[in-house]
This record gives structure tokens, C-alpha cells and sequence, in this order.
């Protein structure tokens, strides 16, 4: 079994692919619209990809301030990679994410948030089961929540009871 940590978690939306792209990768920046896990986000960093004004994003969470560099935004594939550079959980030597979107039908699209987390030393291999319950907790919610305000227009209950990074 491999060091890494992996939770890939999926949800179907009742919404064309386009909308969801829209605030899945055009809206990358603005998470903290929809998502309970972030209190505040911002673009940052130069335009790298064709059609995309930043190149990395800037949260807040209850732990702090992150930095998610994208190292990858594919509007065609409807996907968008990145990695955290600052807010690493001490836990962790690298943390990264792949969201992505699937075409099911005219109004209805599989979203897909995968995340990898390598554990560091030898605490961090043992703490493993407690590092994926976590991120599959995050993943849950983020699924639950992106699906609930694309299909509402409107942040799920949550949001407003924001608690932070789970």
C-alpha cells in the first residue's frame, strides 16, 4: 500500500456542464461563495492558461490562509489541477487536487473532486485512516454543497454556519 493518501469523491448536478464549469473553473477563485470550507478566497498570481486571469488562489479557512497553485485548467476537458503551497497541514509533504467535470446528459453533470495528500513521517503514515476520514468529510461536503448551489442559486445552509476546514 502506497504512502499516499487518495479520496475521490462524485456527485451528479442537475445542471448543464457549461454552468457548472463556470464556477468550478472560471470561478475557482471565488469557492468561498458556495463552500462551507472557506470563509474568504481571492485570485492571485499572473494569467497562465488561456482563459484565466490568475494562476493561484488565496483562502482562508479556520486554519488559516492557504495558497492553491494551478498547475493545470483545461475548459475543453472541463478540468482544473492544483497544489497547496502555504497552509499545508504539518501532517502532509504535499497536498494536491483534481476537480473535474463529466457531460451526463443536457442538464446533468458529474462532478468529481479527487485529493492526494502525502503523509510525512512516520506520524503522518499512522495518522492515514484519520487523514482520509477527514478528506473524505471536505470531499463530501464540497460535492453536496457545489451541487446545491448550482441547482438553488443560493449557498447551501451551511455557508452561513461556516465552521471551517473539517
Amino acid at each position: 500500500m502506497g504512502r499516499t493518501v487518495t479520496v475521490i469523491k462524485k456527485v451528479t448536478i442537475n445542471k448543464d456542464i457549461n454552468s457548472a464549469w463556470v464556477v468550478l473553473g472560471k470561478q475557482f477563485a471565488e469557492v468561498h461563495i458556495w463552500s462551507s470550507t472557506f470563509s474568504h478566497s481571492k485570485p492571485a498570481g499572473d494569467a497562465e492558461f488561456p482563459g484565466l486571469s490568475f494562476s493561484r488562489r488565496i483562502t482562508v479557512t479556520n486554519r488559516g490562509e492557504t495558497i492553491h497553485i494551478i498547475d493545470m485548467y483545461d475548459p475543453e476537458s472541463h478540468s482544473i489541477a492544483y497544489h497547496i503551497t502555504k497552509g499545508i497541514p504539518s501532517i502532509a509533504k504535499t497536498a494536491i487536487g483534481l476537480w473535474s467535470l463529466e457531460k451526463i446528459g443536457p442538464n446533468q453533470t458529474t462532478a468529481i473532486f479527487e485529493f492526494q495528500l502525502d503523509p510525512r513521517g512516520i506520524l503522518g503514515s499512522l495518522l492515514k485512516p484519520v487523514i482520509r476520514k477527514k478528506l473524505s468529510v471536505v470531499a463530501d461536503h464540497l460535492c453536496e454543497e457545489f451541487k446545491f448551489y448550482l441547482e438553488n442559486g443560493i449557498p447551501h445552509h451551511r455557508k452561513s454556519e461556516f465552521k471551517g476546514f473539517r
